[in-house]
């Protein structure tokens, strides 16, 4: 082999090392925020937590904003972004906070440190705000809203636009799958998660959880004092492989348009297929199929949102075509 073939194979062997799991809608989910910084009892300024949906490697990162979405698309500018990269594996259920002051990420129960921070501490209003938290290599923009993970908006429910630095729409992907994005119906500057209502350690139960407005705690006045982390493990990961045991999954991706819907026998009713903006494009009578089955989307080149549904199990997929 010469020096060029060589090189060339370096190149390829150290791209597939550094190579990481695509984020999806719901890989995270929040479950906490404070935006009050006077008489915290922890001593600690705006603070906010979340929790893994998924396993994470080394090296992946997540960004988090406070900036509005525009009705008509794109973030609305003029606040703070944070990035935070991995710096070891951490496992489905893990609790991470980030604070203010001190900036740091610490992974709640241990009180390790998650990995590292750049950018911008956020600087959570006590008029209300929202966090979106994205996948910094796929940024949301105007037209494609592929990106985004997880959403909570404390400003009394979602705004018809982002006006101000206390506002924001709702972003249309988010109706692709239910629990991923929560609001706090009445304007609220702290708000915790409360872990006795966890009995599950299945995602889809966990996210039904995170995301029931009932199930948190509320305080307009005094931040709380962070309770023991919940003690949380996952039994189904919101990312799949073709194989798994989720009721429906889908093999290769990406693809070509031409797939196969791995099925574990449950009746497959109907599929739902959206683009990024949250816009139905087609829809699929499955005739209750309890097979593994081939189809060919038909759909051009990009990124799309595939819903799988029964009559008792709904599974949706990031699907990307080639």
């Amino acid at each position: 082999m010469n020096k060029k073939l060589l090189f060339i194979a370096f190149l390829m062997a150290f791209s597939t090392q550094i190579s990481f799991a695509q984020w999806s809608l719901g890989d995270i989910a929040f479950t906490g925020y404070q935006s009050d910084s006077t008489g915290n009892p922890s001593g600690e300024n705006d603070q906010f937590t979340f929790v893994l949906l998924r396993d994470v490697t080394a090296g992946e990162q997540i960004s988090f904003t406070e900036n509005g979405w525009f009705a008509a698309g794109g973030f609305r500018t003029g606040e703070n972004t944070v990035t935070l990269e991995f710096t070891s594996a951490l496992n489905c259920g893990t609790q991470i906070s980030i604070s203010a002051t001190p900036f740091v990420a610490i992974e709640d129960g241990g009180g390790m440190s998650a990995g590292n921070l750049t950018g911008t501490a956020l600087a959570l209003s006590v008029s209300g705000d929202q966090i979106f938290a994205y996948d910094p290599s796929n940024t949301p923009s105007t037209g494609n809203e592929s990106g985004f993970i997880a959403a909570i908006q404390m400003n009394g429910g979602w705004d018809a636009d982002a006006i101000d630095s206390t506002t924001s729409a709702h972003p249309a992907i988010f109706s692709t799958l239910a629990n991923s994005s929560i609001a706090i119906t009445t304007e609220i500057d702290n708000a915790i998660y409360d872990c006795s209502t966890t009995e599950s350690d299945d995602v889809s139960v966990l996210r039904a959880a995170f995301h029931n407005e009932a199930n948190w705690l509320v305080d307009n006045a005094t931040p709380f004092d962070q309770p023991a982390p919940c003690t949380l493990s996952c039994t189904t990961l919101s990312t799949i492989v073709f194989g798994s045991e989720e009721p429906f999954a889908i093999y290769p991706n990406p693809s070509n348009g031409n797939i196969t819907i791995k099925n574990t026998g449950i009746p497959l009713q109907e599929i739902i297929i959206s683009d990024v903006n949250g816009r139905i494009l087609k829809t699929l009578d499955m005739e209750g199929i309890t097979q593994n089955k081939d189809i060919n989307l038909h759909l051009r080149a990009g990124v799309y949102f595939m819903q799988m549904n029964s009559d008792n199990a709904s599974v949706t997929k990031k699907v990307v075509i080639e």
